[in-house]
């Protein structure tokens, strides 16, 4: 309400990003003339006032990053135990192989050097595994001590989050109508026609660009700070400019019934004078005849209004590069989990029918092993796609300004209303 009394035609100032450099000087001129005595005195309160919201503002700003930031590197730390499990599972897959291998090499259908071969990737994937379980640890010790808590300290991860997370995307995605090998191909000499990602396959947060843009410029924390900065050295400008004019001060002190003390109650004359104070008046002109500090100080404060407005005009392009920016990865994370679970399936299906061709005499040990590192490769990249995508939603909400977190930390997700393309 103070803001709008000093400068109720600030407000023009952001409107459009175009009138920038010429609007804010009009909108100082018009508040000043309509500024008041009591609008400098109460000048200091009203900038504490707006102090305090700006603190209360940044310190919201600051729950939603660091509860991103610990959601994010809570899934890093699911991520990690999601591989050491995809390494073991190879590292079995291979010790099972390379024992058929020595069978099969054995009983002469099978060439040694092939076993060879097999016992070395045996090795190699044991060590995979070792590296996997002690990064894993690593990446948990560092969580517990992100969290305030001990390093020896006993922490059980909920091991099926990934599973619900996984089973929530197949189920908007709709992964599981996917092909990885369409009944009809096109003949190889055809034209190549490249498919763009298609927007009705998309999740429940990419939404789109313009809407994410206001939704961001609408509701960004930080940038109504920089916005308020804006009116605050408005008002700076507006009380420089008052200092230039003239001054009359008026002062007065009485003194009445200074003397008596402890006991004075007593004596015949206790009673206060007024008659007999002391009373002193002083009436001062200062005229503006030499303003050389105060002007320094009025252009001093133009300059600072010119500072707030080009830091209004950065960090709007910064939350509109930022909200941009996390659409992409959303969509780069979405179709990498399109594409490495269909790898996935691909992969499966490939070990079963390399392993039954070695057995078969019909391949070769090499065959089996590259399948089974295709699929340990293309079982994490699923997994580190899921975990992306996951946290690139939330860091969405953070820089659209609408992921809520109450007092106690837990946080509120923002559910976009149902658009024409039938997603929400």
């Amino acid at each position: 309400e103070r803001i709008r009394a000093i400068a109720p035609s600030a407000r023009r100032i952001y409107v459009l990003r175009e009138r920038f450099d010429c609007s804010h000087w009009r909108c100082v001129k018009d508040c000043f003339h309509q500024v008041t005595g009591r609008h400098i005195v109460t000048e200091p309160l009203t900038q504490a006032e707006r102090n305090a919201l700006y603190a209360i503002w940044a310190f919201e700003r600051f729950k939603r990053t660091f509860a991103v930031q610990t959601a994010s590197d809570y899934l890093l730390v699911l991520l990690g135990e999601q591989e050491v499990e995809n390494a073991e599972q190879n590292y079995r897959g291979l010790i099972t192989s390379t024992r058929r291998a020595q069978r099969l090499a054995e009983a002469g259908r099978l060439p040694w050097f092939q076993f060879d071969q097999s016992l070395q990737n045996e090795l190699r994937s044991r060590d995979r595994w070792v590296r996997s379980r002690e990064s894993y640890n690593r990446r948990l010790d560092a969580f517990k001590v992100e969290m305030g808590l001990p390093t020896d300290a006993r922490v059980e991860l909920d091991a099926g989050e990934l599973e619900r997370m996984a089973e929530a995307v197949r189920r908007v995605l709709s992964l599981d109508e996917l092909d990885p090998a369409p009944e009809s191909v096109p003949p190889a000499d055809a034209p190549v026609v490249l498919k763009e990602p298609e927007w009705p396959g998309a999740g429940p947060m990419e939404i789109r660009e313009q809407e994410a843009l206001g939704l961001a410029l609408e509701n960004r924390l930080d940038l109504r700070v920089a916005l308020g900065r804006v009116y605050d050295a408005q008002r700076k400008v507006v009380v420089a400019a008052d200092a230039l004019r003239a001054e009359l001060t008026l002062l007065g002190s009485a003194a009445v019934g200074e003397r008596r003390g402890p006991g004075s109650s007593e004596l015949a004359d206790a009673e206060i004078a007024f008659d007999e104070g002391r009373y002193a008046a002083l009436l001062a002109l200062d005229l503006p005849l030499e303003r050389t500090a105060e002007r320094n100080v009025y252009r001093e404060s133009y300059i600072f209004l010119e500072q707030a407005v080009r830091n209004v005009q950065g960090l709007e392009d910064q939350v509109k590069l930022e909200v941009r920016n996390r659409l992409r990865s959303l969509l780069e994370s979405r179709e990498g989990i399109t594409i490495q679970y269909q790898a996935v399936r691909i992969a499966e299906r490939r070990v079963k029918s390399t392993d039954l061709f070695l057995q078969a005499g019909r391949a070769d040990v090499r065959d089996v092993l590259e399948s089974s590192e295709a699929l340990l490769n293309a079982q994490n990249a699923l997994a580190s796609a899921l975990v992306d995508y996951r946290v690139s939603e939330l860091e969405l909400q953070r820089d659209l300004g609408v992921l809520e977190v109450d007092e106690t930390g837990l946080w509120r997700e923002f559910k976009p209303r149902e658009r024409k393309n039938g997603r929400s």
